[in-house]
């Protein structure tokens, strides 16, 4: 999917459009509207629909670099194998210009199969985002290592000259052990928890 539009400004409404009315833009971190099951389905890891209990949780709050348009943001959290094939998009706050979420695009190009999506948000909160362990066709992954990644921007990251917005990936092992991990805040990043429920 190709996206052409111009450069985004202040004055552009539908950039950096408020999520639902909420206040702070982008899903909220309640369970209602911001926990994507990430697909629906299977049986054990070979394929199917997934087992109800297999769940991946990934908590994290995105903090400003001061960007141009801060403390508004755009981003995305998907899953990749090991060998960083795409596997599914599992959240989206962009209401336009998803062209400069470069990485997740680069990665995903734009699949938004089955994945939470909202509107820019107005600032930055915490996510809570789950995964089923299926992909974008609702078929469970077999078990094995993977990776989340997230990535957000408060400024025209594909833009010529433009670094790309903050990016953040952890590796995971997908199987029957449970798993959980607090991992050390970035600057982007804080308060980042990881737990994997067979």
């Amino acid at each position: 999917m190709l996206f052409a539009c111009g450069p985004a400004t202040q004055s552009d409404p539908a950039f950096w459009v408020p999520y639902r009315g909420d206040g702070s833009g982008g899903a909220a971190a309640d369970a209602a509207s911001s926990t994507g099951t990430g697909g629906t389905g299977g049986a054990g890891g070979k394929g199917g629909a997934a087992p109800a209990s297999s769940t991946l949780e990934y908590r994290f709050t995105t903090v400003s670099l001061d960007g141009e348009y801060a403390p508004k943001n755009i981003g995305a959290v998907w899953i990749t194998d090991a060998q960083d094939t795409f596997v599914k998009t599992l959240e989206v706050w962009a209401a336009k210009r998803v062209e400069h979420l470069v990485r997740w695009g680069a990665a995903s190009g734009t699949n938004v199969v089955d994945a939470v999506t909202g509107a820019t948000r107005k600032s930055h909160a915490e996510h809570v985002t789950t995964w089923n362990g299926t992909d974008t066709a609702g078929l469970v992954v077999p078990n094995g290592p993977y990776r989340v990644h997230v990535e957000f921007t408060e400024w025209n990251s594909s833009d010529s000259g433009e670094d790309p917005g903050p990016w953040t990936a952890v590796d995971f092992m997908k199987g029957p052990d449970a798993q959980e991990m607090t991992l050390p805040d970035e600057p982007a990043f804080i308060g980042r928890h990881l737990s994997w429920t067979p």
